[in-house]
């Protein structure tokens, strides 16, 4: 059952864009309020479409852009899109969030660190806590908790991330495929 939550929690943030979009289309002049910007913009941030949330700012009319909060939006865009990971999480708590756009930001800085994890574990048999508390923009000994909550190990200044399940099967899928693929060119070949 923990495995459809992800799909649902993906699902509704695609239908709340669906229907922020259909209100750009059907709002007089194309022009949406200040506050409905300001969670487009976030929930683009927080699906992870960054060309969309880069052509939807190119759109906001300039005066709507003097708002404190999508400014503050448009900064955490910049630093995802220069992968500046201390700057995400700087920007993210620096600022004092409307509580619609707060709920999204803590969303979204779930899913960066989630994202950050996933990264690290496929990449790394071994990792430093401090530079892994760096890119998840907590404190070393909360990342020690986050981690060892994933089944990471830690010995001293070291983790060890884990390979998921899903990691372990995509090579086995892999290993189908290239099975697959190399039956298929020797029949063509025979």
């Amino acid at each position: 059952m923990e495995s459809n939550a992800p799909d649902c929690t993906e699902q509704l943030l695609q239908q709340r864009l669906a229907v922020m979009e259909d209100l750009e289309l059907d709002s007089p002049h194309g022009k949406l309020s200040t506050e409905q910007y300001c969670e487009f913009l976030a929930l683009y941030l927080l699906a992870n479409d960054l060309a969309n949330a880069k052509l939807l700012w190119k759109r906001i009319p300039g005066d709507i852009k003097s708002s404190n909060e999508l400014k503050a939006i448009w900064e955490v865009f910049k630093a995802v899109w220069t992968h500046d990971c201390k700057g995400i999480h700087n920007t993210i708590q620096a600022y004092e969030w409307s509580v619609n756009i707060k709920k999204i930001m803590s969303e979204f800085t779930l899913s960066v660190r989630e994202r950050y994890l996933r990264l690290v574990a496929h990449g790394y048999t071994e990792v430093k806590i401090s530079f892994l508390a760096e890119l998840l923009g907590v404190g070393e000994l909360e990342t020690c908790k986050l981690i060892e909550s994933k089944g990471w190990s830690v010995s001293g200044a070291f983790a060890r991330p884990v390979k998921t399940k899903l990691e372990a099967d995509s090579v086995l899928n892999n290993e189908e495929h290239l099975e697959k693929l190399t039956q298929y060119i020797l029949f063509l070949e025979s």
